[in-house]
């Protein structure tokens, strides 16, 4: 009898911990699409919805298919077809999109926005249905519980994962060694991270611990770089980058490379200016641009280059020559990296020069087809491949039965014109439309 009590705590612990693995990963088990951590509310009853005669995109790269119907039951889609095809039941809500393209809900890769539901509610009213937000804490999210308006569906990674002396040290966890960051990653996972990010100043040695351990929880990794050049971090299995300005040092000349990595180390502000020095110096074609964008499509990178943020034009006030040489760079490699192979998704980081509170991402798109990318591609980057990039392809990302109703009606055909892309008329979240949507703070 000593025996078996002697065991009994062994016994719980192991039950617990199975548990509490099950917990953990009950988001990558049948289903191993990743969750957001405020699942919206979907419709309270089972009438169906009717989107009839739209020009549907559906995100998928496919050319735009006319006279479409899109039949949603719930919270999701139920049926697609032509109009003359898809017979709509007795009592259904119809909406007339004769004019119109339904495209899937957007998704934002890379949005700050801390505990401002205010800035969340207005992204998704501008056709943003999902977002990440890489970098802060979970806690700086408890603002969500408290929301009385709709939100659009937020993917968190926890506090960004820093070397010493660290940046926003508010928003980092400063990594000690190995042990530290394997436990982080832990914690940070049982509170609902669906990603990690990595800033830049984490040395490269640790950088494979981290996505090891990424790997051993099923999700993914993204970083921005500045101090460790892109291609080192590639090869240690990096996958995700965020930021154009991240390739920097990994395709300029050696000496110049050098010399911006010491003087962002002495002082990190110094990157600000320092960026688009380094950019207006890179030669974009040498052959060191050629070999880290190749390698970066061989391992299948996906780079959201948040190029909205560092635009600065030609002639405009207070734009320093080397600053606009510097974006013309920066916004050509982009168009480069796409013409290569890598992947690109749209992500707004929330800001930039050129454009109004919440339509970074929209700017963001056009910027994206300006770099060399067909509407279609940018399209197709803002949904089904985000939705790869977020691993939730399963659920989200495209117009297909089956799947979740993140909808949104634009007024004509951002197929042919990405312009089109600021006349958000409707947002329908979770199979239930979004009250305001398209309404222009």
């Amino acid at each position: 009898m000593t025996g078996v009590k002697s065991s009994r705590p062994f016994i719980v612990l192991l039950c617990f911990a199975l548990l509490f693995t099950g917990k953990v990963f009950s988001q990558n088990g049948a289903n191993p699409s990743l969750l957001e951590i405020n699942p919206p509310n979907g419709p309270t009853d089972d009438m169906v919805k009717a989107i009839v005669g739209v020009r549907l995109i559906d995100g998928l790269g496919g050319p735009a298919t006319e006279n479409v119907t899109v039949l949603v039951k719930g919270n999701r889609i139920v049926e697609i077809g032509s109009k003359n095809r898809v017979s709509i039941p007795e009592g259904a809500e119809v909406t007339e999109g004769k004019g119109m393209s339904l495209l899937p809900g957007l998704i934002d890769a890379h949005f700050h926005s801390a505990n401002n539901n205010k800035s969340l509610s207005r992204l998704l009213k501008y056709g943003v249905t999902t977002m990440r937000d890489p970098g802060h804490p979970i806690r700086f999210y408890q603002a969500q519980h408290f929301a009385t308006g709709e939100m659009p569906r937020v993917y968190v990674t926890g506090a960004h994962l820093d070397g010493y002396p660290g940046v926003y040290v508010q928003q980092a966890t400063l990594v000690k060694d190995a042990d530290h960051i394997r436990s982080q990653i832990g914690e940070y996972v049982e509170n609902g991270a669906s990603g990690i990010k990595i800033y830049f100043r984490l040395p490269l040695k640790y950088i494979g611990t981290v996505i090891k351990t990424a790997d051993f929880h099923k999700i993914p990794v993204v970083a921005h770089l500045e101090l460790v050049d892109a291609d080192d971090a590639i090869r240690a299995g990096l996958k995700g980058i965020e930021h154009v300005t991240s390739f920097g040092t990994s395709i300029a000349d050696p000496k110049d490379a050098e010399e911006f990595r010491k003087s962002v180390q002495e002082d990190s502000n110094n990157r600000r200016a320092g960026r688009y020095q380094l950019w207006s110096k890179i030669d974009l074609s040498s052959d060191r641009v050629k070999e880290v964008l190749a390698l970066a499509a061989k391992n299948n990178v996906v780079l959201s280059p948040t190029i909205a943020t560092f635009e600065k034009q030609f002639g405009d006030d207070g734009v320093k020559e080397y600053e606009a040489k510097g974006f013309k760079n920066m916004l050509d490699f982009v168009g480069m990296a796409h013409k290569a192979g890598v992947k690109i998704v749209t992500g707004s980081h929330n800001t930039g020069r050129y454009v109004k509170p919440g339509l970074a991402y929209q700017r963001e798109m056009e910027l994206l087809v300006q770099a060399g990318m067909s509407p279609m591609e940018v399209i197709s980057g803002s949904t089904i491949i985000n939705a790869e990039y977020f691993r939730t392809q399963e659920r989200l990302g495209s117009i297909e039965k089956g799947k979740l109703a993140d909808l949104i009606l634009v007024e004509g055909d951002p197929s042919e014109d990405i312009k089109s892309m600021y006349a958000i008329n409707r947002v329908m979240l979770n199979g239930a439309w979004v009250k305001n949507s398209g309404t222009i703070d």
